[in-house]
């Protein structure tokens, strides 16, 4: 889960998607990665320059870019920190999109101790007993502001 610190958040956000195109269409194309980000292909383009100068893709001109061992290594660890923010944030009833759309901001920022934490949390609550009991409960005081009552 552990980041490279020497990316910024938008190498980050290119790297991520050239491996969600990977895995979902088996190749990695400027336009594609274009599309996706919502950039010009120039822009595309000089940030596969950038990452392969950097060795986390291979990539010639008019040609497949591939993620390099590295990049991939990299590429997953921002999948995985992006997965457990987005299954927290779900946890705590955000919505589907919404969740992701946070998940993506909050992916860069948090440390790799708080996303760890986040995750044993989340963890904790698919094995705990007792855990659906204690997410109605939150859920009620999240919408009444106030501990559900006893029920004696």
């Amino acid at each position: 889960m552990k980041p490279n610190p020497r990316l910024s958040q938008s190498v980050e956000d290119y790297l991520e998607t050239m491996y969600c195109l990977g895995r979902d269409k088996g190749e990695i194309k400027v336009k594609d990665i274009s599309q996706a980000l919502d950039v010009k292909p120039p822009s595309v383009v000089e940030a596969v320059q950038k990452l392969s100068q950097m060795g986390l893709v291979s990539y010639q001109r008019y040609r497949e870019i591939k993620l390099t061992p590295e990049g991939q290594q990299v590429a997953e660890a921002i999948m995985e920190r992006h997965t457990v923010l987005e299954d927290f944030l779900n946890l705590l009833g955000v919505g589907v999109e919404v969740a992701g759309d946070d998940a993506c901001a909050m992916e860069h920022v948090l440390s790799k101790s708080t996303i760890c934490n986040l995750k044993s949390f989340a963890d904790f609550m698919e094995v705990y007993p007792y855990a659906s009991q204690f997410m109605e409960a939150f859920r009620y005081y999240h919408q009444h502001g106030k501990l559900p009552e006893d029920e004696k």
